[in-house]
């Protein structure tokens, strides 16, 4: 069950990015949101561990948190990218 929220996570960041290309907003905006859609789930497993860093599986949840917010970082700039250059081809 982990193994496919963390994928359904990927798959929508890919999904959102895609998407976010298309918007006619400024480029800033744009940035802002796409760390709006990042940040927040791997900050529910990241906030505990940095809260009570004492607690078990403290490290554990760190690094989940920091690999879902840096594979959801690059499932967002990777299909921004291909989006682009979808773009760019037509």
């Amino acid at each position: 069950m982990p193994k496919i929220l963390a994928a359904l996570y990927l798959l929508l960041m890919v999904a959102a990015g895609w998407r976010l290309f298309a918007m006619s907003w400024s480029r800033a905006l744009k940035i802002a949101a796409g760390v709006a859609m990042v940040v927040p789930i791997p900050m529910l497993f990241l906030l505990p561990a940095l809260v009570q860093p004492g607690r078990p599986f403290a490290d554990l949840l760190c690094a989940i948190g920091i690999a879902l917010m840096l594979g959801g970082g690059v499932s967002l700039l990777g299909s921004v990218t291909g989006a682009w250059f979808k773009a760019r081809k037509a």
